[in-house]
């Protein structure tokens, strides 16, 4: 509402102001001087006339201004350029007709006329002024449309990626809890429910805000390495989850780690082979949170690990650009070493 008013304010103040000294200079018919007391003073005589006139075109000016104005900005968005010219120079012609006749109708008694250059000149100045005001304004809106189309995209973008992690999560978490159904009662089944319905709950409400708790993300990835384990016999899998430092209420995107987790457990465990996982949090900074996971490369011949990690730097880099950094090495053992800076 404030931008409107100082933009009508500013339109009242410019037409008033350039209608002034319009009116002032170009209605001069003569000037007295006058020597009073060995003084000379300078007497400048108006005509009436002639400022009537000018007047007169200052307002077929202000509505030339206007309505051509009107036409770039409706036009400019609705993408109709050859439209655009066309009416410019149709509103120019209708314009330079009316001031044609301003200037060959003597509208006062026996008041000259004003001289054609100077009306044109008038008509001239303030159609330029209306086209130069249009293209700023069309400028304006382009740039804001812009970066509102990024902002868009990048929203369509993130909320994307957060709907593949999610369906694919939960793909293989039932999986792995079907595998362990059989006929005969399994006392690992509730705990494993009750890991499920944690974890789900962290997806749907949790997970829909834009920023977490780091301390949140620890956790849910706790639950799913438990919900994991439970796939394997006593030994197999051994995993190390260490936390550092208690700076945990840092706030960042969800989901960012498991897919890292995911990967550790997918390609670093076999069955029947023992396996290490190790994952640490380093909190200890107010203002970065460090991450890093290590496990062994069970399987030797894979060409890809997947779109989980891919995804994630996608993410990465629209969430915190220039304020993460990723590093995988992928020999004997595939480790990921995440820093993201949270202010």
């Amino acid at each position: 509402m404030k931008k409107y008013v100082s933009e009508i304010s500013i339109h009242i103040l410019f037409w008033v102001s350039t209608a002034w000294l319009i009116t002032t200079s170009f209605s001069i018919s003569a000037q007295e001087i006058e020597l009073i007391n060995e003084v000379e003073t300078i007497n400048i005589i108006r005509n009436d006339g002639l400022a009537y006139q000018l007047l007169l075109c200052i307002i077929v000016s202000f509505i030339g201004f206007y309505v051509n104005a009107w036409l770039i900005i409706k036009n400019n968005r609705v993408a109709k350029t050859k439209r655009v010219i066309g009416y410019v120079a149709l509103t120019f012609l209708i314009l330079c007709t009316f001031i044609f006749f301003i200037t060959e109708i003597r509208q006062v008694g026996y008041t000259p006329l004003i001289p054609k250059q100077i009306a044109f000149g008038i008509a001239t100045f303030y159609f330029s002024l209306s086209v130069a005001y249009a293209l700023v304004k069309n400028s304006i809106y382009n740039n804001q449309r812009n970066q509102q189309l990024i902002i868009d995209k990048k929203q369509a973008e993130l909320s994307l990626l957060r709907n593949q992690l999610q369906p694919h999560f939960l793909f293989n978490a039932l999986n792995n809890l079907l595998a362990m159904v059989n006929p005969s009662e399994n006392p690992k089944l509730v705990n494993a429910v009750d890991k499920l319905s944690q974890l789900l709950r962290f997806l749907i409400e949790d997970n829909k805000t834009e920023k977490i708790y780091i301390s949140k993300e620890i956790k849910f990835l706790k639950n799913y390495v438990e919900l994991q384990m439970l796939r394997f016999e006593e030994g197999e899998v051994s995993v190390q989850f260490k936390v550092k430092g208690k700076n945990d209420q840092q706030k960042i995107e969800p989901g960012l780690f498991i897919p890292f987790v995911e990967n550790a457990f997918k390609y670093g465990t076999e069955p029947e082979k023992r396996s290490e996982i190790d994952i640490q949090f380093d909190v200890s900074k107010i203002d970065s949170i460090q991450f890093e996971i290590k496990n062994n490369r069970m399987m030797t011949n894979i060409k890809s690990i997947g779109t989980g990690i891919e995804t994630t730097r996608k993410r990465l880099d629209l969430i915190y650009p220039d304020k993460h950094e990723l590093i995988i090495s992928d020999t004997d053992n595939f480790i990921v070493q995440l820093r993201i800076c949270t202010k």
